[in-house]
């Protein structure tokens, strides 16, 4: 076998993708239950959240950690008042829910930085996000929240 040329061996070394652990962060997470077009033109669902968009681009890929049977992948689909820094405001279709969720430190690590742009509505995405928030509200008991 015969050795590459330095000159060769060098832009393979500066052209390969450098290998990065992922970029993992805490931030404290709190619950919305408000249904409505968020900012980047989706329809709220399960699986979105709402983000500072200075630490977390719109149409980022996250996965939380710590947040019990709310842990798993999401995407930020919005941006709010109250939402500054590193808090993080997970969607779920029902009030009861968010209440029960209350406020919790959370570790987040981001799996794709986003384009931060923001879409058009998108009908079919609303019509379908509506009934799986219908779906998800008939199956969670609407009992009392302390």
């Amino acid at each position: 076998m015969r050795a590459l040329p330095a000159a060769l061996l060098v832009s393979v070394l500066l052209t390969a993708a450098p290998a990065h652990r992922p970029t993992i962060r805490y931030f404290i997470a709190t619950a919305y239950s408000v249904e409505g077009t968020g900012a980047s033109g989706k329809w709220s669902h399960p699986g979105s959240v709402a983000a500072d968009r200075t630490i977390l681009p719109l149409n980022s890929r996250i996965r939380i950690y710590g947040a019990g049977r709310y842990s798993g992948d999401y995407t930020v689909e919005d941006t709010g008042a109250q939402v500054d820094g590193h808090h993080i405001d997970v969607y779920m279709p029902s009030t009861a829910e968010a209440k029960k969720f209350g406020r919790q430190r959370v570790k987040v690590v981001v799996l794709k930085y986003g384009d931060d742009e923001a879409k058009p509505p998108d009908p079919r995405q609303k019509a379908d996000a509506k009934a799986v928030n219908r779906e998800v509200r008939a199956t969670t008991p609407t009992a009392a929240v302390k």
